[in-house]
Formats: C-alpha cells, sequence, structure tokens
C-alpha cells in the first residue's frame, strides 16, 4: 500500500465549501490576511518564523497542475501500476479501477492552497472567500513554521519499502498543523476549545466532496489519517509534554501507524520489529517478477481486514501487532499477482486473533468455507484466484495469497518462515 501515502501528501488538510469567488472577491484581502494569521499561528504554537514567508494567489488550474506534476515526479506509471495489481488481489480496489485518473479527479475537487518546502512559498488559492481561506492559511502556515523549525524537506526522500513509518511521520506533521488549526479557529470564535476526537466528520462531506465520498475505502481512509489520527495523536502528547515535548517529537519521530493509533506506545518508546523476508522469486519461478516490498502496520491491516469483516472487528483483531513485511509479485505470463506476508505479534494471543479475523476475511473474500479444527494453526484455501495459506506459529504469523500451485506454495511457505526478526533502535 506505499502508494497510498503519497496521496495523503497532496490532498488538502481543511475541509473548504466549494463557493466560488473571483479573484478580486478574495484575492487581495485573503493574502493581506496571512500576515495577522502568522502571528497569531506562531502564538499558539509557540513557534517564531525565522524567516518572511513568500505568499502567491494561483487559480484552480494552476494549483492543481503544480499537484499533478508533483506526483508525477514522485510517483512513476510503474508504482502506480504495481499499487493497484496490489491493492486489487487484496480486494481492496475493484479491478477496473485506475488510480491515477481517481487521483486527478480527486484533485479537481480537493485542491486548494499548500506550503511548498522546496520553494518555501505559500500557494493560496484564489477562488475562495477569505471568510473561509483562514482555516487553511492557519493550517499551511503552520507547515511554514515546522519547515523553518524542524526541515519538512527531509521527509521528502523517505527511503522506499516502509510507507507505515513514513505514513506515522507525515501524521505528526499533519496533525500538528490540523491541531494548531483547530485551535486557531476556537480562539476566533472565542469559544471554548473542541478537542478532536478520531470519528469526527464533516456532516455534508457526500454533497460537498463527491469523489472523495464515493472513493473505496482504503483510499479515503488513508487520506483521512494523517489528518484525522495525527490531530488525536498530537492532542495526546502535548497532553502528556507539552509544546516543546511535541517539538522534540521531529528529532524522535513515530516509527509506525501503531504509535499513532496508540500514542501510549510512542511515549513508552514501544518501537516495531523490523522483518527481513529475504527475495522469493527463486521459489516462484522464472516468469515471475517482483512489483513492491512494503510494510502494513496496524492501520494497513486494519484496512485490509475492515473491509471484510468490519471496523470494530477488524481494529481488535489488528491491535498487538509488532511488526511486519509484505511482497508482491506477478506472472508476466499470465499476469496472477501474489502476495507473501511475514507478521509478528506482541504475544501469541495477538497472533491467534489476526489468524483467526485473516481466516474470516479470506472466506468472505473469495466466498469459499474452509471446514476446519477450531484449534488448527494452518488453513489452506482452494479459490478462483490461487491457493491462499494462513499459518501461525507461536507470535508469528505467514500469509501467501495466489500461489499457483501447492508445489510452489510449499517452496513459498519453506521461504518465509525462514525470515528474519530484528529489534528497531528505541
Amino acid at each position: 500500500m506505499a502508494l497510498i501515502l503519497s496521496l495523503t501528501l497532496i490532498v488538502s488538510a481543511a475541509g473548504l465549501k466549494k463557493r466560488q469567488a473571483s479573484i478580486a472577491d478574495s484575492g487581495g484581502s485573503a493574502l493581506d490576511a496571512t500576515e495577522d494569521v502568522l502571528k497569531s499561528v506562531s502564538h499558539i504554537r509557540g513557534l517564531k518564523p525565522k524567516r518572511s514567508i513568500k505568499s502567491y494567489l494561483r487559480t484552480r488550474d494552476e494549483i492543481k497542475e503544480s499537484v499533478i506534476r508533483d506526483m508525477s515526479e514522485n510517483t512513476t506509471p510503474e508504482e502506480f501500476a504495481a499499487s493497484e495489481k496490489t491493492l486489487v488481489k487484496l480486494g481492496l480496489l475493484p479491478k477496473d479501477f485506475r488510480l491515477r485518473e481517481y487521483l486527478v479527479s480527486l484533485l479537481r475537487e480537493q485542491v486548494a492552497g499548500f506550503y511548498e518546502p522546496k520553494t518555501q512559498e505559500f500557494i493560496l488559492a484564489a477562488w475562495i472567500p477569505l471568510a473561509e481561506q483562514r482555516t487553511v492559511i492557519a493550517h499551511e502556515l503552520t507547515h511554514a513554521l515546522q519547515d523553518q523549525h524542524f526541515n519538512l524537506r527531509r521527509f521528502e526522500k523517505w527511503p522506499k519499502g516502509d510507507s507505515d513509518a513514513e505514513l506515522a511521520a507525515h501524521a505528526l506533521i499533519e496533525g500538528d498543523a490540523t491541531f494548531t488549526m483547530i485551535l486557531y479557529d476556537n480562539d476566533r470564535k472565542r469559544g471554548r476549545v473542541q478537542l478532536f476526537e478520531k470519528d469526527s466528520k464533516d456532516t455534508d462531506d457526500d454533497s460537498t466532496y463527491p469523489v472523495m465520498a464515493k472513493a473505496p475505502a482504503v483510499l479515503r481512509e488513508s487520506l483521512q489519517f494523517p489528518y484525522i489520527n495525527g490531530a488525536v495523536f498530537v492532542q495526546a502528547v502535548l497532553a502528556s509534554r507539552s509544546w516543546q515535548g511535541l517539538n522534540s517529537s521531529y528529532d524522535n519521530l513515530p516509527k509506525s501507524t501503531e504509535q499513532i493509533m496508540h500514542p501510549q506506545k510512542f511515549l513508552q518508546g514501544d518501537a516495531p520489529v523490523k522483518i527481513e523476508t529475504g527475495d522469493l522469486l527463486p521459489a516462484l519461478g522464472r516468469d515471475w517478477k517482483r512489483l513492491d516490498t512494503d510494510v502494513n502496520g496496524e492501520f494497513g491491516f486494519h484496512l485490509m481486514l475492515s473491509e471484510f469483516i468490519g471496523k470494530r472487528a477488524s481494529g481488535t483483531a489488528a491491535e498487538g501487532w509488532g511488526g511486519d513485511l509484505y511482497a508482491s509479485y506477478e506472472d508476466a505470463k499470465t499476469g496472477a499477482v501474489m502476495i507473501a506476508q511475514f507478521s509478528t505479534w506482541d504475544t501469541a494471543r495477538d497472533a491467534e486473533e489476526f489468524f483467526r479475523a485473516y481466516c474470516e476475511r479470506t472466506e468472505k473474500r473469495y466466498r469459499v468455507k474452509l471446514e476446519a479444527a477450531p484449534d488448527s494453526p494452518l488453513r489452506v484455501y482452494e479459490t478462483g484466484e490461487g491457493l491462499v495459506l494462513i499459518e501461525r506459529r507461536n507470535q508469528d504469523v505467514v500469509i501467501i495469497e495466489g500461489a499457483q500451485t501447492r508445489e510452489q506454495m510449499a517452496r513459498l511457505q519453506e521461504r518465509l518462515w525462514q525470515s528474519k526478526k530484528n529489534a528497531a533502535a528505541r
């Protein structure tokens, strides 16, 4: 699910109403307001500007083109195709879904102002009235202050292979800006501060943002994660450590979405286990190629399970995550896709909960049923898209989804159980 992260980075943080306004109506006054907003945000956030922030008005098409250009520079067509195939194989996207085309449509709907670390410029939407711009300005100017104090450019070239940790880092950044924006908005209204909750939802999302509202759950929830879960995370860190403590989080970053979803794990330094599975191509055959390899994390497993067994059950099953790694492969001749996963859990009971949940998810995903002893730690399903193996050994679970023969499945199984677990640095 590595591509999901790239989607989160280009969607506006604030819920804007799509009411049209001319540049003459809002432009000059909106730019003039940035200095006042910056003073307020700087005071709330406790970060003084180190230099002036260049601000510019841009039309909807100019902003959209800029963001699409950045997307194309950061994500290759091959990466888009690999993510599509992986998500389709997991049953999280329909077979005819096209990620890039969806993203362009989303940008047309969501496009708004943004701060660009590369140029250190704040770009403001020229068509939105000032009354609706102030919260966006507050959010994006918080990013400008973050950049001046913590250097946001260091997050632009994250090493590939652990987008779960990358998503966690961006949840810190976006959660910080979102929570500061909320405090700014409450201060403007001189009302009691409304604390942020994970289940917060704009009641008119469907009519205001139909593209977002109709998006597959895996995309919609992933796009919202850095802002909603990130704001809850920041709120928890502030309650424990103050603004200065939050600042130190930029030196000691959250290392997983688990730490974002359960802030106490971050505060206690409960770091994930790093997994090494090795190359599985020798077990597959000469016609196979690797599409992707990455970390699902607790949030990724929650999404994977909730599509089929519901949010509450998936939330319980994904808790206790300790670490994981997956790899997806494609048969160049047939187009078949195989996904191999190794995960480790905090306790054997946590692994058992996940094992049972993934078995239930598999039966609903492929509409198959397997009669097995209730305590059996190994399940093999025959589906219309290949064999699925799910096996638990103590705290670890191996999953093979899409093996073409039992011989191939056995080779993959043997290699996966040779995976190494390395404790991450605290």
